[in-house]
């Protein structure tokens, strides 16, 4: 009877209490890749300069202080604008596979403990034959 009660209590804890725990470490894979790969400061600072290099004005006014201000920003702001959307993409993926992630480890886990059972009692058959 110890036996039946430990099995009942288990099957309550693995379709209630562990689904919701579960749930829970499920978001702080999702929370972890949003914001290892910086997916909301990246978004919002797109057009920022690379790694803040830009050319000053100057005092005096020169088109060709004009040209190199205008040229060198322009070129900051582009490369900055690829490696933004490169690290952006990447996130997006890994977020993608932690979404598809989930999604397996839940369907696992609701089958798991009858595929146990089938297994222990397909092991057992052949044990017979």
């Amino acid at each position: 009877m110890f036996f039946a009660s430990i099995i009942s209590d288990y099957f309550v804890w693995h379709y209630t209490r562990a689904w919701w725990q579960m749930w829970g470490v499920w978001r702080n894979f999702l929370w972890m890749v949003i914001h290892f790969f910086s997916i909301p400061q990246l978004s919002r600072s797109l057009f920022a300069p690379y790694k803040r290099i830009t050319e000053g004005r100057g005092d005096k006014f020169s088109l060709e202080d004009l040209a190199t201000y205008v040229i060198v920003n322009l070129i900051s702001r582009t490369i900055g604008a690829i490696v933004r959307v490169f690290i952006i993409l990447i996130g997006l993926v890994s977020l993608a596979l932690t979404v598809a992630g989930g999604f397996v480890t839940y369907l696992f886990w609701m089958v798991a403990p009858f595929m146990v059972i089938l297994l222990v009692g397909a092991g057992i058959s052949l044990l017979l034959i």
